[in-house]
């Protein structure tokens, strides 16, 4: 599974907007962002870029994990790792 990091410099925080990204196996993208506390699990169909990850961020667009057949569970653990991930992305 591939992780990209970045910081978009939005002003949402004093940190800016930090997110992280990762391909899973199913090819959908799940990504956390720890500024505003949202986490999207983004269609196979969008790359992992910044470019496109905020794209369909930006325009809402998502799916389910019972929809690629994720557990719950097991998302919730990604999401946690995740979380680790984006909080180690430098400040704006």
């Amino acid at each position: 599974m591939t992780t990209i990091t970045f910081n978009t410099g939005r002003t949402y925080t004093e940190c800016g907007q930090r997110v992280a990204a990762r391909r899973l196996d199913s090819g959908a993208i799940i990504m956390f962002d720890i500024d505003r506390g949202i986490d999207y699990l983004l269609p196979a169909s969008v790359e992992l870029t910044q470019r496109d990850v905020m794209r369909a961020y930006d325009n809402g667009v998502t799916t389910y994990p019972s929809e690629i057949g994720l557990d719950y569970a097991d998302y919730y653990a990604m999401l946690a790792d995740l979380r680790g991930v984006a909080n180690s992305i430098p400040s704006v």
